[in-house]
């Protein structure tokens, strides 16, 4: 096939074919050698993006070698692993010219020997379009009360893959059965399931399941709106998943397995950093420590043990390190140790791995396309085994566990210490001898409870890696007090006093007052993450209805096939699609959206929306674990997991603040004992032992835990603020740089417009009416784009397409193009068709119309026109933004009349407003507003047309609807969940976030000076006590946290 292609021309460089062998033809010529595009091919070109994307990060060896890209194919089982970003970006940008001139890029593939949406298999060979994700999730038939596992050994099935993974994209919540065809121009409706329903979104053939679609050929058939297809509402929440357990690794190419493990210990970056380094040692790449939210995400190769790695690591860093249990795997827990080895040694069908976690405690990892929860539940009923109660968050479970652990020392402390206090300060009548032994005995006591949250990380770090990490401080102060102290004790106890006594209580107390700095610092991370935790929206039980009876049962047991109620006023367990009944859904704590919802049969509903008055009865799309709740709770991780500029500023200031203080804590040392023999004539014992108060007054009240929290307490609190009001912020850097946005880039149709328009008139310059109808339905009947949408609803389902239409191809930005009995025919742009200057044309034109003109050879036979509903929150949005001095300008390949009529209704300015732009264009008015000193761009926009122009602007953002592009999404750094609104919202967010992190760097740099200057003794007639030092962690972090917290004070939501 690919040597036929536009005259079987062949050239080995990359975007050059089609060049040479099409631009001189007409496009329907040159489709006569190949049945390319003949249906959409702007969903087509997106296709071959992602493609492109995936070739390029495969022939990248450097990439794998430095282990930055995770996208590459695997030959053992063919399937087409996705691309990194960087490979994404650099498809785009060799392709540009291509969606700038309307070409096809599928073709240029398929010169080249590649894969496109469009190669069909050699004869007798069936071939299926390669998966770009391989994650198997099979369902059984919406009719049928069958086990996953037997669906699966159904003859003719092969499983598909559910998603694409597009580098932060969505992925489709659904899972699809194909049967595999004969490419993807088979139009076989065996992979759809019989019903009454029409989606256009079922996939054909060798079609991508990525969203249902059926790539550039599509054919619209007859399903039910089960685990076959998805509806087009459904594709809008769409996102990736993150790397399968079990998936195959080369590690010559660098490829690995990503997973993330949960840490408890951490309190600060200094941790984060230990951490990695130790990770880093065992050769484990892509290493991303949050300390606050407590996880980590890494990438291992097959040739690692990853046990042994995470106990090295685990013992040298003092850690508790846990691996996060994946999408399919359930916690189980036995009655005694025995059943859980005898557990870990079963094997069953689907059953991938099981690890003990505890005596007790048990997780298996299993496949649930093979096995439902409930089935293996079912066969591993004869052991004493019970589910563990129900974690929507594993993260804030470890939490709150190392926050228990630290209570309990702290309180333990305390007890200790306070004695000590009371006997050195109190006015008793034991006698110093007696003192002086119970000091020592508790004080000692309390040092041991110093080893494992002090001594141990703080030895561990320099002696393994020569590196000074913030405990060191602590250990240098309570070190330097305790052994003081033990020598004072001694002569004490020789009956040789020195002239300073043992002061137990500095250490005690210094140990005491640190741990309570800590305890505190533990709860309000806790307290920051649950209050933005988007998991805690998941239920932890279900109605299901099975073989006609409803019983309640535990979420985690449910599986493909399901049907559930969701009685009124109760939160919808997973996503699913609606079967019977109608109620309004109140979608605020996901989307943002203020107002209920209305749903009926068909709907797709979202895991932990909230249901109106009335009981629904839905089958489940989407396993809880790997759901709308779980795919919007990873990205906001990832986006606080990552680092913005300012965090590394912080990082150098941390990496210099310890060894400065330790070397102000000597000079310190050395003055007050030179004062102090020199000045105050005291004996050089005594001027010792006070230039040693000074010194560990120094070292116990310096403290960066504030420079620590500074940033990263904010920017976990900001990015969940976004995330509940429907603003998915996918790095920290797009937090940071939105509040300096100087201009916001729109684009017009299905962005401040909604995707859906109305005809409101029509022309008509043959007298064969029905003829033209024909031929226009025949040309629009499966282009997805909202003119055609629109039209094709117009004319309703009386009017037959015309047969006699042949080789149809979409034109990305001018329309769509076929032949007729040797004439080419044209439904499109009206500069494009050449028809703009027909009177009827220019009346529409010049009403602000959009026009969909149809032509056969060089005479025009209709024309319709249409109006566009602005979206309701569009003025208000602009008007938002211009009185924030925000410049908003509006870009579009529309005619100009019908740009400039939506820019003076939304109220933008006629010399921001651009019309009749290409991709490429719109790509260059956002680099020239780049160009300009002091500008920041954000572009927003929805369909595959605005990629070049998002993934250019400083903050690219995507509206996400129900006509979404995916190539998009996934060069956005925002998607909207929530409407225009979130635009403002966002800006908001991200300065009320910098604030907070401006204030908290100023006052954790003005303590830490003041603080030092005290405790050295700077101020003759005030000094910090030692014993006392130790509360300078609590009052150095307490203000950076009610600062991060009044966040949630604000209450900000989208406008």
């Amino acid at each position: 096939m690919g040597a036929d292609c536009c005259g079987g021309k062949k050239t080995p460089l990359l975007g050059e074919a089609v060049r040479d062998s099409c631009d001189s033809l007409p496009a329907t010529e040159c489709s006569k050698n190949i049945d390319c595009c003949t249906l959409n091919n702007e969903k087509c070109n997106e296709e071959c993006l992602l493609s492109v994307a995936a070739i390029l990060c495969t022939e990248d060896v450097g990439c794998h070698t430095d282990g930055h890209c995770h996208g590459t194919t695997n030959e053992s089982d063919a399937l087409q692993k996705p691309a990194c970003d960087a490979h994404l970006q650099a498809a785009f940008q060799q392709y540009q010219s291509f969606l700038d001139n309307v070409r096809c890029i599928c073709r240029d593939m398929i010169e080249r020997g590649y894969k496109s949406c469009c190669n069909t298999s050699d004869a007798g060979t069936k071939t299926q379009k390669p998966n770009r994700f391989k994650r198997w999730a099979l369902a059984p038939p919406p009719e049928a009360n069958v086990n996953a596992n037997s669906y699966l050994k159904s003859p003719g099935l092969a499983p598909v893959a559910i998603a694409s993974r597009i580098p932060g994209a969505f992925s489709s919540p659904t899972t699809v059965v194909a049967k595999l065809g004969d490419g993807c121009g088979d139009k076989s409706q065996a992979n759809c399931l019989n019903g009454d329903k029409e989606f256009s979104s079922c996939s054909t053939g060798g079609g991508s399941p990525v969203d249902g679609r059926g790539g550039c050929c599509e054919d619209k058939i007859k399903c039910t709106p089960g685990p076959c297809c998805t509806t087009k509402e459904q594709r809008q929440l769409a996102k990736p998943q993150t790397g399968n357990k079990n998936e195959s690794i080369d590690v010559e190419k660098g490829k690995g397995e990503v997973i993330r493990i949960g840490v408890t210990g951490m309190t600060c970056n200094g941790c984060s950093d230990n951490l990695a380094r130790n990770l880093a040692a065992s050769g484990v790449r892509n290493i991303r420590v949050n300390y606050l939210q407590g996880h980590a995400d890494l990438t291992i190769d097959s040739a690692i043990d990853l046990e042994t790695i995470l106990a090295k690591t685990q013992e040298a860093t003092g850690f508790q390190i846990t691996l996060m249990s994946g999408d399919e795997s359930i916690t189980v827990l036995t009655s005694n140790s025995q059943a859980a080895t005898t557990l870990s040694q079963i094997k069953l069908d689907g059953v991938e791995d099981v690890v003990v976690l505890d005596k007790k405690i048990v997780r298996i990892h299993y496949n649930p396309a093979i096995i439902g929860a409930r089935e293996l539940f079912r066969k591993i009923g004869y052991l004493p085994v019970t589910l563990t109660p129900p974690q929507n968050d594993q993260q804030l479970a470890l939490g709150r566990k190392r926050f228990i652990i630290l209570l309990i020392q702290t309180i333990m402390s305390f007890i200790l210490t306070i004695p000590v206090l009371v006997l050195a300060w109190g006015d008793t009548r034991v006698k110093e001898d007696t003192k002086a032994i119970i000091s020592l005995v508790l004080g000692s006591l309390v040092q041991f409870l110093a080893i494992p949250v002090f001594y141990k990380p703080a030895l561990k770090s320099l002696v393994l890696y020569w590196v000074i990490e913030l405990d060191m401080l602590v250990v240098v102060a309570i070190t330097a007090a305790y052994i003081y102290s033990i020598v004072a004790f001694g002569y004490l106890i020789s009956g040789a006093p020195l002239e300073t006594a043992a002061f137990f209580e500095t250490s005690t107390l210094l140990i005491s007052l640190v741990m309570l700095g800590r305890l505190v610092a533990s709860y309000a991370r806790i307290r920051a993450v649950a209050s933005v935790s988007v998991r805690s929206l998941q239920v932890s039980t279900t109605i299901l209805v099975e073989n006609g009876v409803d019983c309640e049962i535990d979420s985690r047991l449910l599986q493909f096939g399901d049907i559930f109620k969701v009685t009124p006023h109760s939160k919808v367990p997973t996503d699913g699609t609606i079967i019977s009944g109608a109620s309004e859904v109140d979608e605020s704590m996901v989307t943002g959206e203020s107002l209920p919802v209305p749903k009926g049969p068909g709907a797709f509903l979202i895991a932990g929306t909230t249901n109106g008055p009335a009981t629904l009865v839905v089958r489940l799309t989407r396993l809880p674990g790997k759901n709308t709740i779980t795919d919007i709770a990873k990205l906001v991780e990832d986006a606080s997991s990552s680092k913005p500029r300012v965090q590394g500023i912080a990082d150098r200031v941390a990496s210099w603040f310890l060894p400065t203080v330790l070397a102000i804590a000597v000079v310190v040392f050395i003055t007050w004992t030179v004062v102090g023999i020199k000045a105050r004539s005291q004996t050089g014992g005594e001027s010792v032992a006070t230039a040693i108060t000074y010194a560990v007054a120094v070292l116990a009240v310096s403290c960066p835990c504030g420079l620590g929290l500074a940033v990263p307490m904010v920017l976990v609190i900001a990015n969940g603020i976004a995330a509940r009001g429907g603003v998915i912020v996918k790095s920290a850097k797009c937090t940071e740089r939105s509040r300096k946005i100087t201009d916001v880039v729109f684009d017009k149709t299905g962005t401040l417009t909604e995707s859906d328009l109305d005809v409101v008139t029509e022309e008509f310059f043959d007298n064969d009416i029905t003829d033209a109808r024909a031929i226009t339905k025949a040309l629009i009947g499966d282009s997805e784009h909202p003119v055609s949408v629109a039209v094709l609803k117009h004319l309703g389902p009386d009017i037959q397409p015309s047969s006699l239409v042949t080789n149809i191809q979409s034109i990305p930005g001018a329309g769509i193009e076929g032949a007729i009995l040797g004439l080419v025919v044209r439904a499109g742009h009206a500069n494009w068709t050449r028809s703009e200057a027909l009177p009827e044309v220019r009346k529409m034109l010049d009403g602000g119309m959009s026009i969909l003109t149809v032509t056969q050879g060089l005479s025009p036979i209709a024309c319709y026109g249409l109006r566009t509903r602005l979206r309701l929150d569009a003025a208000a949005t602009v008007s938002k933004l211009r009185k924030d001095g925000i410049n908003v300008h509006l870009v579009s390949g529309d005619q100009t009349e019908a740009v400039q009529t939506t820019a003076a209704a939304v109220g933008i300015d006629r010399a921001n407003v651009a019309s009749q732009r290409t991709p490429g264009e719109k790509q260059a008015y956002v680099a020239k507003l780049m160009a300009q000193p002091g500008r920041v761009v954000m572009f927003c926009g929805d369909g595959v047309n605005d990629s070049v122009a998002v993934a250019q602007a400083d903050v690219g953002v995507q509206l996400s609807n129900t006509n979404s592009s995916e190539v998009t999404r996934s060069a956005a750094d925002v998607v909207l969940l929530s409407g225009l609104g979130g635009i403002p919202f966002l800006i908001k967010v991200s300065r009320a976030a910098f604030m907070r992190t401006t204030f908290n760097f100023v006052w954790s740099a003005i303590y830490n000076v003041f603080a030092i200057l005290l405790a050295a003794g700077a101020f003759v007639r005030f000094r910090i006590a030692p014993a006392y030092a130790g509360a300078g962690e609590l009052v150095s972090i307490l203000p950076v946290i009610i600062a991060a917290l009044t966040m949630l004070l604000l209450n900000l939501r989208p406008s």
